[in-house]
């Protein structure tokens, strides 16, 4: 809700305009950066540019900076959602100009798509050989959604998200869904993933998970999915996903429990090491479940943030 009519009267103002429109249409389905819109709208970058700084400035839109490219799009909630999504249902579904700017973002969405796998072929394979190493997927996702569905999701978090995987699992069932990596290629892999799958609700940041920009208390649940033997400092790891994870929430954990040794990485935890590091950072273990992968066998660890 608008603290005032002015500050409602302002959003209306700068939404009702043709191109605003279109640019409100399109940044509810994810976001996009200024060169991608001036693909699909056709327009100067300039024009486009104060556009969109009209959208930003009457919140209907948020910005967001990744080293060299700013990328904007809908808010996940607040006002500036509820108005887009209000807006929403009277876009004519037979306008010429809005076709154009579907079959325009629909080319964008393949070039990213493009890059990411060729990312993943030619620059990341250790990510696919580690996904395969759980054998069945679909197992796994099961498993997964079973053990998490009990109770709402929530506000989810996904730590060091690599290819937007648990994102991909969970974020059918969340209300909202942010995904965090500090590299900015497996950022762009798990973005072209949730723009492939509709989880227009759900999106992806570069951050730090050692220094997460979140407030405390500020996710439902949070996933730390395969990352823990990748990190120098584990136990911080832990600790700050439990800073962010509002009270009663939920971290889920997975993590290979028996596997061999790759060159310079330790592959297995020690389920016990698991528990005392989310008892260090005062989330009690709530259970566990065991899972046999193809050459590992795998934990999935839930611990849960006491209520207030």
């Amino acid at each position: 809700m608008y603290p005032d009519l002015i500050e409602l009267v302002d959003a209306l103002k700068a939404i009702a305009e043709p191109t605003r429109l279109r640019l409100t249409r399109l940044l509810a389905q994810g976001e996009l950066t200024v060169s991608e819109l001036v693909r699909i709208l056709g327009q100067s970058q300039p024009r486009v540019s104060r556009h969109l700084k009209l959208l930003c400035d009457a919140g209907v839109l948020e910005r967001f900076r990744e080293q060299h490219h700013v990328y904007y799009r809908v808010p996940l909630n607040g006002s500036g959602h509820r108005l887009a999504s209000a807006v929403a249902p009277f876009m004519p579904s037979d306008d010429s100009e809005l076709n154009a700017d579907d079959t325009r973002l629909a080319e964008v969405r393949q070039a990213r798509a493009k890059l990411s796998r060729d990312y993943i072929e030619d620059d990341a394979p250790e990510w696919r050989h580690l996904h395969d190493l759980h054998g069945d997927e679909r197992a796994f996702a099961d498993a997964v959604v079973d053990d998490m569905t009990g109770e709402p999701i929530g506000e989810l978090l996904d730590v060091a998200t690599g290819t937007g995987r648990m994102l991909s699992v969970l974020g059918p069932h969340c209300t909202r869904g942010t995904g965090i990596d500090l590299s900015r290629k497996m950022v762009s892999v798990a973005r072209a993933k949730l723009t492939e799958m509709g989880l227009s609700h759900c999106t992806i940041r570069q951050d730090d998970m050692y220094q997460m920009r979140f407030a405390d208390n500020s996710f439902d649940t949070v996933t730390i999915d395969q990352v823990l033997y990748l990190a120098d400092q584990p136990e911080a790891v832990v600790a700050e996903a439990a800073r962010v994870l509002a009270p009663g929430g939920r971290l889920m954990i997975v993590a290979f429990t028996d596997g061999t040794d790759r060159p310079g990485v330790k592959l297995g935890i020690e389920p016990a090491s698991i528990d005392a590091w989310c008892r260090a950072a005062k989330l009690t273990p709530d259970h566990h479940r065991e899972l046999p992968g193809q050459d590992a066998d795998i934990t999935l660890l839930v611990a849960r943030k006491p209520s207030l």
